[in-house]
């Protein structure tokens, strides 16, 4: 953390810009002493990057000046698509030597250009392999260098000295471990407006750390078009009115949470495979979404668990002056848990420059310089060589480079098409009967029916058919039974009973049964394929997330 205890933690968002004064002990109780909170100036912010920092700088200096705050040092929290995680598994050395490791082997963890990127972890916890030695679990984070320096460029526009930048699943992480129980599996929600990040956690353990693509966009995007106003009033309508049911199919806002809430389904499925004497206990919903009126009961319909709102924090002091009405702690989660721990993406400035006293002789520099001069002179013939070898390597890896740029934007759309059809299907096989084989069963027992059999009845379950009959004898009967497990939708036939009955008048015999048919499942094959492409889908999302 920083080294002074009071500091501003910012998180900024496409919609607002959050600011909390505050003096965090992770032990003791955490004081609130100022909170901001003002809408990002337009087109100045795009996933992650700033883009005109001298109109968010000019915004940030009005707030703080406008409400008497002189702190400062700041830490940033970053959040965008652009941020690729993962959790890997380290030997077990001393912390200053972990960001070494997770350097060196950087390009294994990342699926990008990891020359791009500024690499930061934080530790986890110590696990034992099979041999029982021990190893330390680290959440690895890399973010885009431009990014990153984008964020010194506005503290420095601001007159703000950066103590720390975090990434969003760390400083949510960081503050979740302080608000769960240690026995019990929690997850908590945070729902943004571009996507959705989810932690499971037992104590101070994280189980998983998993982000969406979806978030609360959709639905504002609906009720804008609906009601004809902007996004900020659309979120104000959502938040006041009950504008949402329990059931997607109620009305179109409910659906827009439709792939948000099946993703998250698919996280907990897997989690519940991996993890089954863990099973999760409560669901926490926090960050903008989470004051949606109705959300908690539409999580808990559709996902089926308790789900709760975090609307309160233990152990977390906020200054009287403080309305909670308006700054609900749900806003609050991502900066409070920033200043706790922050990873730190620290970036050289390549502008630095030394400055040299005026007292000291150049002499023994400029005599030193000229010898340099020579000696490398000697080796300039060689280096030629060797630097048109290396041009060559580079400009064939722009090339390579260059052929799949659009890459990201494949993989992106191909995970939104594999999402939608997944949902396609699960929703075909929710809503699959077994009631629905009845045509193809009508049409063969037309076929296969003995002539010596008359059905006097007919009745049709989702589980199978019952069918009243009337023989003239028990072979036929048993032909009957015989046909109709030849049926390719029936499972099982049997007769429960038979009475024999003799017509009083003529003397004929004739044999009164009940047969039941039962259905199979003729739909195994979609069953099983999406549960096993589920799986798949998931697991790989849990080798390789982009932020």
């Amino acid at each position: 953390m920083a080294k002074t205890n009071k500091v501003l933690s910012i998180d900024i968002t496409n919609e607002s810009i959050t600011i909390i004064e505050l003096t965090v002990s992770q032990k003791k109780q955490t004081n609130i002493h100022n909170v901001l909170i003002f809408e990002t100036p337009e087109d100045a912010y795009e996933d992650g990057t700033i883009k005109d920092a001298d109109r968010m700088a000019s915004a940030i200096r009005e707030q703080l000046s406008s409400r008497g705050i002189s702190n400062k040092n700041a830490i940033f929290v970053l959040s965008s698509a652009k941020i690729v995680n993962r959790e890997v598994v380290v030997p077990f050395v001393k912390p200053n030597k972990i960001r070494g490791i997770i350097n060196a082997n950087s390009s294994e963890y990342f699926p990008v250009n990891i020359e791009d990127y500024v690499v930061s972890h934080s530790v986890l916890e110590t696990v034992v392999d099979a041999e029982n030695n021990k190893q330390i679990r680290v959440l690895a984070v890399a973010a885009p260098t431009q990014m990153v320096k984008s964020y010194y460029e506005l503290a420095g526009l601001a007159g703000l000295n950066v103590v720390g930048v975090d990434y969003i699943g760390n400083a949510m992480l960081q503050l979740i471990k302080t608000q769960t129980s240690a026995n019990a599996t929690t997850m908590v929600i945070q729902l943004g407006s571009e996507s959705t990040v989810l932690n499971i956690v037992q104590g101070d353990n994280l189980l998983l750390q998993r982000t969406v693509p979806y978030g609360t966009n959709s639905v504002v995007n609906v009720i804008m078009d609906e009601k004809g106003v902007d996004a900020t009033t659309a979120m104000t309508l959502l938040q006041n009115d009950r504008l949402i049911t329990v059931d997607f199919d109620d009305n179109e806002a409910t659906g827009a949470f439709r792939y948000l809430i099946n993703n998250i389904g698919r996280v907990m499925d897997y989690y519940a495979s991996k993890n089954p004497e863990k099973p999760i206990d409560d669901v926490f919903l926090t960050g903008d979404g989470a004051l949606i009126k109705g959300i908690d009961g539409l999580f808990k319909i559709q996902l089926n668990v308790n789900v709760r709102i975090m609307d309160s924090l233990y152990n977390i002091k906020f200054d009287p002056s403080i309305d909670l009405k308006v700054y609900n702690p749900v806003y609050l989660v991502t900066s409070i848990g920033a200043a706790f721990a922050p990873m730190g993406f620290d970036v050289i400035d390549p502008t630095a420059k030394v400055k040299g006293g005026s007292g000291i002789s150049l002499a023994p520099f400029v005599a030193l310089t000229v010898i340099a001069a020579i000696a490398g002179a000697g080796l300039a013939f060689y280096s030629i060589k060797e630097k048109k070898d290396a041009e060559e390597e580079r400009d064939n890896l722009n090339s390579k480079i260059a052929a799949i740029s659009d890459i990201e934007r494949v993989i992106t759309e191909h995970d939104q098409a594999k999402a939608e059809y997944m949902d396609v299907i699960a929703m075909y096989n929710a809503t699959y009967q077994l009631n629905e084989n009845l045509r193809t069963f009508i049409s063969e027992l037309e076929a296969k029916i003995p002539t010596t059999v008359v059905v006097t009845g007919f009745t049709s379950a989702n589980e199978g058919v019952n069918i009243p009959c009337v023989s003239a004898d028990y072979d036929s009967i048993a032909d009957f039974i015989m046909q109709l497990k030849t049926i390719e939708c029936i499972d099982d036939a049997y007769v429960a009973s038979i009475s024999k009955k003799v017509d009083e008048s003529s003397g004929q015999i004739s044999y009164e049964f009940s047969v039941t048919a039962v259905y199979v499942n003729t739909n195994p094959k979609a069953l099983v394929e999406t549960e096993e492409e589920t799986t798949e889908a998931t697991e790989e999302t849990t080798e390789e997330t982009a932020e």
